[in-house]
């Protein structure tokens, strides 16, 4: 549901909060994507994290019309929660700073949380987009589902995700031990305060940047995070006990995404991700997992086929 051009209904403040880190090359682009939304009541607060570069400089040309807000670096986790305790929205939202919004985004969100207030989070379909804003995907997310959120260690909502600013309150914001997946983690704690609802609409983008591998020392960084993440959900009292009949499956998939992130060159530590995502719940992998056993399968063969080379060169390394 959406909001009509003309309406006498209540139209509540939308926080939109941008983090922004030496962001001076897409950052005007998403800055006006929100400005140019067809809702009359915004509180755009726009944050520079410490650039380097001329994302200060962007950010100032908007002055009148946004909250431009400028410290010291301290990562993105920080700087989202310090947007949290300026916003005044009735509904927040992050927006990245290389992530435009598309036209008719927040009315179609506001029309959505205003027509069923049990809802405390909506979602929309999204693009992938490239360094020039050519479509490369089209993401249809998945429709709502906490438990299978948790089981198969799948983030669903993505970019045009909002939410009520009292959940963010009540949740005490985004958890700062977390630098890669702390939206993931607030979003498996947010399910347990009240449902989400999907908007079948393509209102965000999400921008692709080729040659972003992250680096080997990021990659175990990322893993520990999500095998972390799955450990603090399953201490939290308030997990329903659906939940909590799947958790060697739950582990089971954060170990295997674990092992995804580690990077992309076979290592101990990732395969050993692999085979105890296997190990923690076999028999998904003849069912649910299919894909990723034969994702799994085709890393061995591949560390099969390399390993005599590998072996052999370790022996003349010996004797030269």
């Amino acid at each position: 549901m959406s909001l009509p051009a003309e309406t006498n209904l209540y139209q509540p403040l939308v926080t939109v909060i941008t983090p922004a880190y030496n962001r001076a090359d897409y950052l005007a682009e998403v800055i006006d994507s929100v400005l140019d939304q067809d809702y009359p009541r915004i509180e755009y607060i726009v944050i520079d994290d410490g650039s380097t570069d001329a994302t200060w400089d962007v950010i100032q040309r908007y002055s009148d019309r946004i909250v431009a807000v400028r410290h010291e670096n301290m990562g993105e986790t920080r700087t989202v929660n310090a947007g949290f305790e300026m916003a005044k929205g009735e509904i927040v939202g992050i927006v990245n700073s290389d992530d435009p919004l598309l036209p008719g985004a927040l009315r179609a969100i506001v029309g959505e949380l205003e027509a069923d207030k049990r809802i405390v989070v909506v979602y929309p379909d999204w693009n992938m987009i490239d360094g020039s804003g050519e479509l490369v995907e089209h993401i249809t997310t998945r429709e709502y589902s906490y438990v299978d959120m948790l089981r198969t260690h799948h983030c669903v909502p993505g970019p045009g995700a909002f939410f009520r600013k009292s959940l963010a309150d009540q949740l005490g914001g985004r958890d700062p031990q977390f630098r890669f997946i702390a939206d993931f983690d607030f979003w498996l704690r947010a399910g347990l305060v009240g449902p989400f609802r999907r908007i079948p609409q393509t209102l965000a983008t999400f921008r692709w940047h080729p040659g972003g591998a992250s680096s080997a020392a990021r990659g175990r960084a990322m893993a520990l995070e999500h095998i972390r993440l799955v450990e603090k959900i399953y201490d939290l009292p308030s997990l329903p006990s659906e939940a909590k009949r799947l958790r060697r499956e739950a582990f089971s998939s954060a170990n295997y995404i674990a092992g995804v992130v580690s990077g992309d060159r076979p290592s101990f530590r990732r395969e050993a991700y692999f085979l105890k995502a296997i190990v923690l719940s076999p028999e998904k992998y003849l069912s649910r997992y299919r894909d990723r056993l034969r994702h799994i399968a085709g890393e061995f063969v591949g560390i099969a086929v390399k390993l005599p080379g590998y072996a052999v060169r370790r022996v003349k390394a010996l004797f030269t």
